[in-house]
């Protein structure tokens, strides 16, 4: 408990215990004093300021309830620039009273060391009164929420009409590095597709080259986004403001009426192969063969490592030379569709594109593959069992030595015990891996087959003699096959 109020009052993250740790963050002075107002912000209630980690502690200890949950820390948050410091600590004790004051003991502190003043809330959740803990249920966010809603529309402030929900933090952390992930690669695609597009029709044909299908019709609340391979749709609010409905409609008309022939430059620049004169005119060469195999590949009948490998060639962002290199030291055997390597075909759909953030995962998986020959999904399961058959025997082995070690008094027996039992915890180790390795290799077979599927359909969309020929997506959400046209 400790260490959550100390990290909400020190940013230097000192080691505290959990409720001191927050508390100290949020009464941090350099945060919550307002250097044009001099205020300091920091409320307590049913508790004072001042000694409220010991006070917080001390109802923990009286009713026995010194596990578990021991704090939750909550946020209010104001546009910048609406609220003076004063108003924004005003409602932040308000919310909180409304939310907690009648049962539990809350920590409001204010920060204005941003541009954005907020509030932070350190709820001790052991109810003074009989001890009861606090249900912290989505109910009682959507109750916070409501509570603020109200409060800010009372006093004039904004309020978010469509909340964003909270990215996941595996997706937040590789947005912030740049990675690619679901959500930035829509908007990268949105952007492209709105910068050579002055109709709606423009831009939804521009999208469908890039793997996604949108809807746009205003008959509906929401416009939604999704690829080829997808069977529920992403509103497109979700992914900010400037890239809804409205906003896409807004950059479009600034298209056509501030430039509107460069626009259809840009459109007919990168759209010209798709016109069915230019087919006629240029027919396909040999090498096109070589590409229909991999729009031919049958996925269905293709073993378990070439379909891996096809994707880590996919994934594997670099030159023929060095991807023919990587074939032939990792999987000299191994099929592989010639156009991947003799095209340099590079990913085009939005699922193998994200895929590049996992490489590592599927690089081990191929490596394992290599080593051990998988053809079918049989072969990886009888390895897996093989695994668990060692590591039952190698901890066998390290338990054995380990009792022998309890009783031996002889140095020289002791250096030798530890060490084989060192060695068969190294040993376990790797076999661990080996076998969640496998173990992925079966969990994400699926997904990877559809995956690919949808390079077939995204390289097929982007292929002028494909158009022509008039070939069929499949739509995942509708299981139906739609004409590429």
């Amino acid at each position: 408990m400790s260490r959550v109020i100390e990290y909400a009052k020190n940013p230097e993250k000192t080691r505290f215990s959990d409720l001191e740790q927050v508390v100290k963050y949020a009464s941090n002075t350099a945060k919550t004093l307002d250097k044009d107002e001099q205020f300091y912000a920091v409320t307590g209630i049913n508790c004072n300021a001042e000694t409220a980690i010991q006070e917080m502690q001390e109802v923990q200890e009286r009713f026995g309830k010194t596990g578990g949950n021991v704090a939750y820390h909550a946020y209010q948050s104001f546009k910048t620039g609406e609220v003076t410091a004063e108003q924004c600590h005003r409602l932040g004790v308000e919310l909180a009273r409304k939310m907690w004051g009648d049962n539990y003991q809350v920590l409001v502190a204010s920060h204005f060391n941003t541009k954005t003043r907020h509030n932070h809330f350190i709820i001790q959740p052991v109810s003074i009164w009989d001890g009861r803990k606090y249900d912290c249920s989505k109910r009682e966010y959507y109750r916070m929420r409501r509570l603020s809603d109200e409060m800010c529309a009372r006093e004039g402030l904004t309020v978010i009409a469509n909340p964003k929900k909270r990215a996941p933090r595996p997706i937040y952390i590789a947005e912030k590095n740049g990675e690619p992930t679901k959500y930035n690669l829509m908007r990268e695609a949105i952007d492209r597709a709105l910068h050579v597009s002055i109709t709606a029709a423009d831009f939804v044909y521009a999208m469908k080259k890039q793997g996604y299908f949108v809807s746009l019709n205003t008959d509906y609340k929401y416009a939604t986004i999704r690829s080829y391979n997808a069977k529920r749709g992403t509103r497109l609010f979700r992914l900010g403001e400037s890239y809804d409905r409205d906003a896409i409609f807004d950059r479009i008309d600034e298209n056509c009426q501030y430039d509107r022939q460069g626009t259809i430059d840009r459109f007919n620049d990168m759209f010209y192969r798709y016109d069915y004169e230019w087919v006629r005119a240029n027919p396909p060469k040999k090498e096109y063969t070589k590409r229909c195999e991999f729009y031919d590949w049958d996925l269905g009948h293709a073993s378990v490592i070439e379909i891996y490998a096809v994707l880590f060639v996919l994934v594997l962002d670099l030159a023929i030379e060095l991807i023919s290199l990587a074939i032939e030291l990792l999987l000299p055997e191994t099929h592989i569709p010639g156009c991947i390597i003799a095209t340099d075909m590079k990913a085009k759909s939005p699922e193998v594109l994200e895929a590049s953030r996992s490489f590592e995962r599927y690089s081990r998986q191929v490596i394992l593959m290599s080593e051990e020959k998988f053809k079918t999904v049989g072969e990886v399961r009888e390895y897996i069992a093989k695994k668990e058959l060692d590591i039952a025997d190698f901890k066998k082995y390290r338990e054995h030595f380990r009792n022998k070690l309890r009783n031996e008094k002889d140095p020289k027996r002791i250096q030798e015990y530890s060490e084989k039992r060192d060695s068969c915890t190294r040993i376990l180790t790797h076999l661990r891996k080996d076998k969640e390795t496998a173990q992925t290799i079966l969990n994400d077979l699926t997904k990877v087959k559809d995956m690919l599927r949808a390079e077939q359909n995204v390289q097929r969309e982007n292929d002028p003699y494909e158009v022509a020929r008039g070939y069929k997506i499949r739509d995942a959400k509708n299981q139906k096959d739609i004409m590429s046209r």
